[in-house]
Order: structure tokens, then C-alpha cells, then sequence
């Protein structure tokens, strides 16, 4: 003869995974807008920037974001990638200030800043995958955002050294 609680403590087990996996497939993704960029320095390498973006937790739980890849490209050309590993907790329907560190190289300026001291528009576009864990459970979305910013024109640019 079968037991009665077994049945009953099986149903509850399976009513919850049911559950657990009916939550996981109404994840909403983060998010992402630029906000700004913090020039922070030159070095060997090339010119230092931190991209500065809201991450918004769209869902009515907290969670975490953890690994940010991310491109960030100018008239379709990329001027820099990386990887974020730090992670950040983002409250229900919470907004927090991620920066993005970057390095535009020596070698992308030289290609690069004549095309941007034209006095021109121009587009730019911020484009990755940012992953997002609530204990066991993660995903990760891909997130863009495009705008456009005008070019100084070389004769208004001055750099003293």
C-alpha cells in the first residue's frame, strides 16, 4: 500500500520546481543606459576612460550582476572592449552606477582622431552581455544602446603640454 504523506510530500516537491521554473522564465533583463565617461588618465597604453552606466533591476526581486563584456564602437568601428568581473546587488526595481573601465590605445587614437575632429556627428554604440544570478539561478542577457555626439572641429581643440 502506497503512503499517503509520500504522495503528498512528492506533489509539494514538484509543485515547487513547477514554480521555481515558471519564475526563471519571467526574468526581465537588466537595463543598461550610459550615463557618462570620466576621462581618468594617460598611460602607456593610451588614453584611460571609465564608461559610467545605470544598471536597473527590472524585476520585483534583488539580484546580482556579475561578468559585463562589453564593445563600445564609433561610426561602426570599435574603439574598445573588456570584461567587468566585479560584482554589484541591485534591489527590486532598484538603479545603481556601474563604471566600465576602458583604454582607447595609442594605436586606435592614431587612427582614429582625425575622423573625430571633424565637427561632425557621430555615432556611438555600447553593446554587450551582462550576467545576472539570484543564488543558483543565472542568466545572461545581451544589452545596446546607440546615440550620436558631434565631433570638435581640429581648429577647437587644444592640447597643452
Amino acid at each position: 500500500m502506497a503512503n499517503p504523506y509520500g504522495r503528498a510530500v512528492l506533489a509539494v516537491i514538484l509543485g515547487a520546481c513547477l514554480t521555481l521554473m515558471a519564475s526563471c522564465s519571467r526574468i526581465e533583463p537588466p537595463r543598461v543606459t550610459l550615463t557618462g565617461v570620466d576621462f581618468e588618465g594617460i598611460s602607456t597604453e593610451g588614453i584611460e576612460f571609465t564608461l559610467l552606466a545605470d544598471v536597473t533591476n527590472a524585476n520585483d526581486f534583488g539580484a546580482a550582476v556579475g561578468r559585463v563584456e562589453y564593445r563600445v564602437l564609433v561610426d561602426g568601428t570599435e574603439i574598445a572592449d573588456g570584461v567587468r568581473t566585479e560584482e554589484v546587488e541591485i534591489q527590486p526595481g532598484g538603479t545603481v552606477e556601474v563604471g566600465i573601465p576602458f583604454t582607447l590605445t595609442w594605436e586606435g587614437v592614431k587612427k582614429g582622431l582625425k575622423e573625430f575632429l571633424d565637427g561632425e556627428e557621430h555615432e556611438w554604440k555600447l553593446a554587450g552581455s551582462a550576467s545576472v544570478h539570484k543564488g543558483a539561478l543565472s542568466r545572461t542577457f545581451r544589452f545596446s544602446e546607440v546615440g550620436r555626439f558631434r565631433g570638435p572641429s581640429e581648429r577647437d581643440v587644444n592640447i597643452d603640454m
